[in-house]
């Protein structure tokens, strides 16, 4: 019997060392000092994950602080039933973010999660000016990536354009007429400014270059610029 309570004091004890450490971990967490640190590791390792093309130690050590912020909070009883579902949608916009294009879902995710972190504990002001001045360290980092590193968010190259269509870039336009600058012409209408006129057995849309020109006038093709036309009537 002696033993068996031994053994049952062990567990009793054991437990209670566990909890002890869980307790402790979780006020140095919710120290000011702590969670201003945690919250600058979320928001400048998101940022250089996010100008990152795969995973990295900044994106994972950036889970691992947000995780650690809430769980710190949660021991300490002090997160709300509001900030777990900010948190929570936040993150799954962010998961979705991962598989679709655009950078909306992504803002608003993270947006939902900085409104999560402000609502943890029971002091707002405090919580606000930690995010405010990992904003102001994130801001400094992106200024860094972009201006210095020239740095790049890659999944926005899928979605922008970046090839030139202009004509030094060899792209030719399939209505281009550069080719009838300095030619002859005759106005088929009256030019007030747009109008119609023809040249090389083709009826052409055209404008003047200011002045108004009668129809049946000649006229000679000064500006070609994509499908705008602009001509001068000539004595």
């Amino acid at each position: 019997m002696d033993y068996i309570n031994v053994i049952k004091m062990t567990k009793f004890l054991a437990f209670t060392i566990d909890n002890d450490w869980i307790k402790q971990l979780s006020e140095a967490i919710v120290n000011p000092v702590i969670s201003l640190l945690l919250t600058c590791i979320v928001f400048l390792g998101f940022v250089y994950q996010l100008y990152s093309k795969h995973i990295n130690a900044a994106g994972i050590l950036s889970s691992i602080a947000l995780l650690l912020l809430f769980f710190g909070f949660l021991v300490q009883g002090d997160v709300n039933l509001h900030s777990v579902l900010l948190f929570s949608i936040g993150v799954i916009l962010v998961v979705i973010e991962l598989f679709v294009v655009g950078a909306v879902i992504g803002l608003i995710g993270m947006t939902l999660i900085t409104i999560s972190i402000i609502t943890l504990g029971d002091n707002l002001l405090l919580m606000l000016g930690n995010v405010i001045v990992a904003l102001i360290f994130t801001i400094i980092e992106w200024v860094i990536l972009v201006k210095i590193f020239n740095r790049k968010i890659p999944f926005l190259d899928k979605v922008i354009l970046k090839d030139s269509t202009s004509s030094e870039a060899g792209y030719i336009s399939q209505d281009n007429r550069s080719h009838l600058v300095g030619k002859k012409a005759q106005t088929v209408t009256d030019l007030r400014p747009a109008g119609i006129i023809f040249c090389e057995n083709e009826r052409i849309d055209a404008v003047s270059d200011g002045n108004f020109i009668l129809r049946n006038k000649t006229v000679e093709i000064l500006e070609v610029e994509g499908s705008r036309v602009v001509v001068r009537e000539t004595n």
